[in-house]
């Protein structure tokens, strides 16, 4: 089955996912037939794929001020990621 996805769907889904609602739900509110699948594909083609759809990354991203941020990527850069034992 092909969902149409015109402009109001798509900035919905945005709207949504960026928020942090599951794929599930957005896929309830769209309605029309749209599957959970459906939603993660199309998320995933408009570029929202990733730690962006998470509520709890929001929160983080919310609580997290650049400094911290900045200081957190440093310190990933600098760890080796093979330790010998």
């Amino acid at each position: 089955m092909t969902v149409h996805w015109d402009e109001t769907r798509m900035e919905l889904l945005t709207r949504l996912w960026l928020v942090g609602e599951t794929a599930r739900t957005i896929a309830e509110e769209l309605g029309g037939g749209v599957t959970r699948n459906a939603v993660i594909g199309k998320a995933h083609r408009l570029g929202l794929t990733g730690k962006q759809g998470s509520k709890q990354a929001a929160l983080k991203r919310a609580r997290a001020s650049p400094l911290k941020r900045s200081n957190q990527q440093l310190q990933r850069k600098t760890t080796p990621k093979n330790r010998a034992r």
